[in-house]
């Protein structure tokens, strides 16, 4: 489904009291469920009926949420509203000049649009929506997590965004991923790739030796980053791009371990496992299991040999 980014919508619309309003909100919901319009005002440094007024606008734009059943007005940032939060700050660092609508890249937990540099470069930027999904598997590195009365999902997709990036500056020197330019909040914006997911690729779109050919290079590229000390644990066909020029390029690493983490056996396993049979039953490639495993493993514990 293919959805707008409603902060770019508004983003014109918006003052320098909203973005400190937006921002309030956002830093203070470290310490309220729902933060106080007070707190709020005494921030943006303007009196409450101010507040409450631009408050109101952005409540009807989706940038916030509103609760009076507390026994206080509170207020929450949507994820429109950390959209926009991120939006400026990019913005401000030069970083990007603007953002098209055009989505290239719709997952289950993340957006991904046209971002243009100054420069008139394009960009891919890259926002988080996290569920409960990403949560379950956060807390595998997080467990502090675990300990916390109520968790944001604005918090959590930081977090993860945050891991992506830390992944991507690991391996892009090193390895076929995606280049990072720069994170803020839950979103990143990275190079530009010029491609396609093998999960968009039908039956007839790859002869069979032509699907092989790819699978040898996805593998030889994961044998690479696991020598290198790290796992990947979600791979599949959505993880996978299949660059214009043949090439290929190892997508979404938020969920990244690294080969000491004490199940990073069995999540490389279950990657190899995930990737030969989506393989098998999209393009009939066979391969020989136990050979490729007894490659993994060896590439395995020479990076447990450098840790």
């Amino acid at each position: 489904m293919v959805s707008k980014l409603l902060a770019l919508e508004i983003y014109p619309n918006l003052k320098d009291l909203d973005f400190r309003i937006l921002r309030g909100i956002e830093l203070n919901m470290r310490h309220y469920e729902w933060v106080p319009l007070e707190t709020i005002a005494k921030f943006a440094r303007v009196d409450i009926e101010t507040t409450s007024h631009r408050l109101g606008k952005l409540d009807n734009w989706g940038l916030v949420k509103r609760r009076s059943d507390i026994g206080y007005i509170g207020y929450q940032l949507t994820i429109h509203g950390y959209d926009a939060l991120a939006i400026r700050t990019f913005a401000q660092k030069g970083i990007i000049k603007a953002i098209s609508q055009t989505q290239i890249g719709v997952g289950k937990e993340a957006d991904v649009y046209i971002g243009i540099t100054p420069n008139e470069e394009r960009v891919a930027v890259k926002f988080n929506r996290v569920g409960r999904t990403s949560f379950t598997r956060i807390k595998l590195y997080r467990p502090n997590l675990i300990d916390k009365r109520h968790i944001s999902w604005l918090y959590v997709s930081r977090l993860v965004a945050q891991r992506e990036y830390e992944a991507l500056q690991l391996l892009s020197p090193i390895a076929k991923v995606p280049k990072p330019i720069a994170w803020n909040r839950h979103a990143i914006v990275m190079e530009f790739i010029d491609g396609i997911e093998l999960i968009e690729l039908t039956d007839t779109d790859l002869t069979k030796e032509e699907a092989l050919e790819v699978l040898n290079k996805v593998l030889e590229e994961y044998k690479k980053i696991v020598e290198f000390g790290i796992i990947h644990s979600d791979m599949s066909l959505y993880n996978i791009v299949l660059k214009s020029n043949g090439d290929i390029l190892i997508i979404d690493w938020p969920q990244y371990l690294t080969s000491a983490f004490p199940e990073a056996r069995y999540y490389l396993e279950r990657d190899l496992q995930v990737l030969l049979n989506s393989f098998k039953k999209k393009w009939g490639v066979q391969v020989e299991k136990n050979k490729i495993w007894k490659e993994f493993e060896l590439s395995l514990q020479k990076s447990l040999k450098r840790e």
